[in-house]
This record gives structure tokens, C-alpha cells and sequence, in this order.
């Protein structure tokens, strides 16, 4: 091929994957939107950075592509990516835990035989005051004896798996949240924190259950589960949109939500929960990718800590621990 045609391709297919990143990111104003795209971000990103890094060392003029679009999506690599934080976290505000422990590994999933135990040293070592756990089986649990209040929600009515909340401060008036139709779900609960009360939520939304050897471009079934998941983003949605119902009319305490979304910050469920002025702690705080699961060999954020603006975010951290299939991630929040 002639080199000049070929600098010709490779400026057109670096220009449709930049604008391809563009629209999974949503920097376009949502003025074209593909769902599905959300999951690519990562590798759209590391393609086009190859092609920065590939014409910067030819000294050729499409490097200035990358940037420009870097420029259109500055806050949207702020989802992705967070600077090194500098700042010196105090211990004096309240600190709290969310984690999917993948039922203490009740099916063996990990070689490790003695997972729970694994998990209860983690926590002894970080002493959160409060952890939300994702996916908790009561059965194969630790029993974290250092924490005297804990709040346990069935995803489904006598079912083994759900929600749990354990404390280290009384926590009052636990409700469970259902979604219709779905084994996943969540629980609400009030904390009384020194001289506050604060509204607690721990949800766990709509699974993917995909296969980690499941891809969207190699496998053989690549299209049923391309309609899986577009299936599934919309009962996220709806799940957010009834979460959302309920927090509006129920709650004037200052809230702190813990969730497994499932999805990343680039999706739709994630922008509807954080359209209700809520704070992403990992925005405030948080440093690197951030990346709790590992999707075939994409590293994705979907799980998440946000909170009201009358809570300050104090610390964030992912805690690079591999005792489930996601990360655990904590936060220390103080009252405004």
C-alpha cells in the first residue's frame, strides 16, 4: 500500500475511534447516544492513546486529534481517571465500607478455601465504622464481633443472598427495597452518628451474569448477549428511576448510598442516581482508575459510593484486594 494511503487510513480509523470514545463517553451532549459503547471506554482509551503516543514519535500533525478531543472530554476523564491526591486524610469524620463480597465465595469460585476469614482480617485491619456488604450470605459470613448493630435484607422474600449493614453505631428503622421482577435489590436504614441521624442505602442493581470469558466482539453468541445487556441497561434504569422515587419523598436526613450499579460512569443508571445532586466520593476523592471489577480484560468503576452535599468527602479509597470478584471501596465523610 502506498505510504501516503495508508497515513490517510490511519488518520480516518484514529478519527472514527475518537469519535466513537466521544459518544461512549457522552461529551457529545447526548446528542448520539449507543448504551452499549459505555463499556468500551477503557479500550477506546487505550486505542487512541496508542495512536497519540504512535504519531507524537513521528512528530506528525493528526497527534492534535487526541488532544481536541481530550479538550471536549476533559470532564467526562475525570469518570475515568483521578490525579494522585496529595491531601492528608483525617480519621475524624465517619468512615464507611461498601463491598460485594460475592457471598464469602459460598460456590468456591476462588482456590482460596477460607475466604470469610481473609475478608474478616481485611476489615480488622481497615476498622470501618460502618460496611455495606453486596451479595451477603448470612451462612458463610464472618461474625465481626467488633461490630454490635447489623441489619440483614433477603434480595428476594426467604431468600439466602441480600443486603447487610453492620456498625458500629445503632442503626434504626431498616427496610428492605425490592425491585420487581428481579433477584437484586437493596435496604434502606436510618445511623444515629454522634449528634446526626443519617440515611443509609445499600442496592445492589441488575446483575450482567455474563460469563468473565464472555466478550462482545469474540464470542461466538456476541449478539444475544449485545441484546442481554441493552436489556439489562434498561432495567437498571428503571430500578434507579424507582430508587429515585423513593429517596425524593421519603428522606430529609443527609444520605450516603452504597451500590454495586453494575454499570459504569459512563452509563444511563449511573447519570439518573447522580442527577439527584448527589456526590461521586471517587470524583472528590479518589485516585487512578478506581477500577472495582474486571470485565474479559476491561478494568471497570460500577461500584460506587455517593452522598448529599451537606456531607463532605474527607478520603476515598479502592482497596486492591482480590477475596471477591469486585474491590471493596471506603470513604470517610464528615457532616457539614
Amino acid at each position: 500500500m502506498d505510504r501516503s494511503l495508508l497515513n490517510a487510513f490511519l488518520i480516518v480509523l484514529n478519527s472514527f475511534f475518537l469519535l466513537l470514545q466521544l459518544i461512549s463517553m457522552g461529551a457529545l451532549g447526548g446528542y448520539i447516544e449507543i448504551p452499549l459503547l459505555s463499556l468500551a471506554v477503557p479500550l477506546l482509551c487505550i486505542v487512541n492513546i496508542f495512536f497519540f503516543i504512535f504519531w507524537m514519535l513521528r512528530f506528525q500533525w493528526p497527534v492534535f486529534l487526541f488532544l481536541i478531543s481530550f479538550m471536549i472530554s476533559f470532564q467526562e476523564w475525570q469518570l475515568l481517571y483521578q490525579l494522585e491526591n496529595n491531601g492528608i486524610p483525617t480519621s475524624d469524620g465517619l468512615s464507611v465500607l461498601s463491598y460485594n463480597v460475592r457471598s464469602f465465595n459460598r460456590f468456591k469460585w476462588l482456590k482460596d478455601s477460607d475466604v470469610p476469614s481473609a475478608i474478616e482480617d481485611f476489615i480488622i485491619e481497615t476498622d470501618p465504622d460502618i460496611i455495606c456488604f453486596q451479595e451477603y450470605a448470612p451462612a458463610q459470613a464472618p461474625p465481626l464481633s467488633s461490630y454490635p448493630y447489623k441489619v440483614f435484607k433477603p434480595y428476594v422474600k426467604g431468600g439466602k443472598i441480600g443486603s447487610c449493614i453492620v456498625s458500629k453505631y445503632p442503626l434504626i428503622r431498616p427496610e428492605s427495597i425490592s425491585f420487581e421482577g428481579s433477584f437484586n435489590g437493596g435496604m434502606q436504614v436510618d445511623l444515629l452518628w454522634k449528634q446526626d441521624t443519617l440515611r443509609l442505602y445499600n442496592l445492589h442493581f441488575e446483575s450482567f451474569r455474563l460469563n468473565k470469558k464472555d466478550t462482545l466482539i469474540t464470542s461466538d453468541n456476541s449478539n444475544q448477549i449485545r441484546l442481554r445487556l441493552q436489556s439489562i441497561f434498561e432495567i437498571q434504569e428503571t430500578q434507579v428511576e424507582y430508587f429515585n422515587t423513593l429517596t425524593n419523598k421519603n428522606s430529609s436526613y443527609p444520605e450516603i448510598i452504597c451500590t454495586d450499579l453494575n454499570n459504569t460512569a459512563f452509563s444511563k443508571p449511573y447519570q439518573k442516581i447522580k442527577k439527584q445532586s448527589r456526590i461521586d466520593a471517587f470524583l472528590e476523592q479518589g485516585e487512578g482508575f478506581g477500577s472495582t471489577y474486571q470485565f474479559s480484560f476491561l478494568p471497570m468503576r460500577i461500584d460506587f459510593i455517593f452522598n448529599t452535599p451537606n456531607l463532605r468527602v474527607i478520603d476515598f479509597e479502592t482497596h486492591d484486594i482480590k477475596l471477591s470478584d469486585h474491590k471493596p471501596i471506603s470513604v470517610i465523610l464528615e457532616k457539614i
